[in-house]
Order: structure tokens, then sequence, then C-alpha cells
């Protein structure tokens, strides 16, 4: 059976397995990683996953690295293909020039340019929508106003024309002719 080491990283910092553990094959080592860092960063113990904040679990054959993953909270690391080894290269910067740029880096850059102009409309337009709001809270609170005024002096006729009926009910039965000099009067009030 091949042979599989566990090596810890952080940063250039590189604690080597020497030992290794025998598996089946490249999954078995692969599922055996994760199990570990599941041990690492059990809930149950606590500060685990701060522990091994930026830590990297490799694991690797006698030929190369083949799997790579965090530990604790992610880092904010850059992991290229060529990292991936123990001993890596680290990965060389190099400018992007927009007339050097390969197709791919051109429509990404594009892509890019049109996310931005869509977050931009998006932008403009949710400033229209909420001032467009504003606009639509001051009209209802103009009419809400007029219509407890309206309301109040609803109120108020209601009372008045109620209020010389009553005692003249009151005090005596009224005939057919009176009822209607009456409700004249009180139409005129």
């Amino acid at each position: 059976m091949p042979r599989y080491f566990f090596h810890l990283r952080f940063g250039r910092r590189f604690l080597p397995d020497d030992e290794g553990i025998e598996l089946r094959n490249r999954t078995a080592a692969r599922d055996e990683a994760l199990a570990v860092v599941r041990d690492l960063t059990n809930p149950k113990i606590k500060g685990g996953r701060q522990r091994w904040a930026s830590w990297f679990l490799e694991v690797a054959d006698e030929r190369s690295g083949f799997f790579r993953t965090p530990i604790g909270h992610p880092a904010l690391e850059l992991v290229t293909p060529d990292r991936h080894a123990p001993g890596g290269a680290e990965p060389g910067l190099r400018p992007v020039r927009a007339e050097s740029a390969l197709p791919e880096e051109a429509h990404a850059g594009g892509r890019m340019a049109e996310i931005v102009r869509q977050r931009a409309a998006l932008h403009q337009r949710s400033a229209q929508l909420l001032k467009e709001n504003h606009q639509l809270q001051s009209e209802f609170l103009s009419l809400r106003l007029v219509t407890e005024a309206l309301l109040v002096r609803t109120q108020r006729l209601v009372s008045l024309a109620r209020g010389p009926v009553a005692p003249l009910l009151a005090a005596s039965v009224m005939t057919t002719a009176q009822t209607g000099t009456l409700l004249s009067t009180v139409c005129l009030i």
C-alpha cells in the first residue's frame, strides 16, 4: 500500500510529517485528512477553529502533494497549483496590461466592468426609488391630515344636527308637517 504524508503549513512555516501512514488510495488519504480537520476543529473543544486559523493540512504521497485544505478559519492566502507540493515555488507576480492581456483575462475584465456598470445602475435606481418613496410618504401624510380634518368637521356637523332635534323629540310627539319643518331647519344649520 502507498504511504501518505500529512503536512501542516502556516504561511511560510512548514511542519512535515516524516512518518506518514499507509492507506489504500488518494481518496482514502483525502478522507483521512478531512477526518483530522474535523477532529482538530471539534466544536466541543473551545477555541479549536481560532487556534487553527490560517493553518492548512496538506496531503502528499511519495511523488507529490495532491490535496490541501484549511483547518481553522479560512486563511487569506493566494493558493496556486504550483504551491500545492511541499517546497513549491512562490507564485510570480506579473503586471496585467490591457494590451497584453490574454483573451480570457480581457473577457473577465469586460465582465467585471459590466458588473460594475450594473451595480452603478442599481444604485442609481435605488436612489430614485427612495426619492419617489419619500414623495409618496409626504403626499400620504398630507392626505391623512386632510382626512382627519374632514372627520372632525363631519363629527361637529353631526353633533350640531342632532343637538336641536333630540330635545324636541323628547318634549312632544310631532306631526308629519312639523317634522318636515324641523328637518328643513336642521338642514339650514
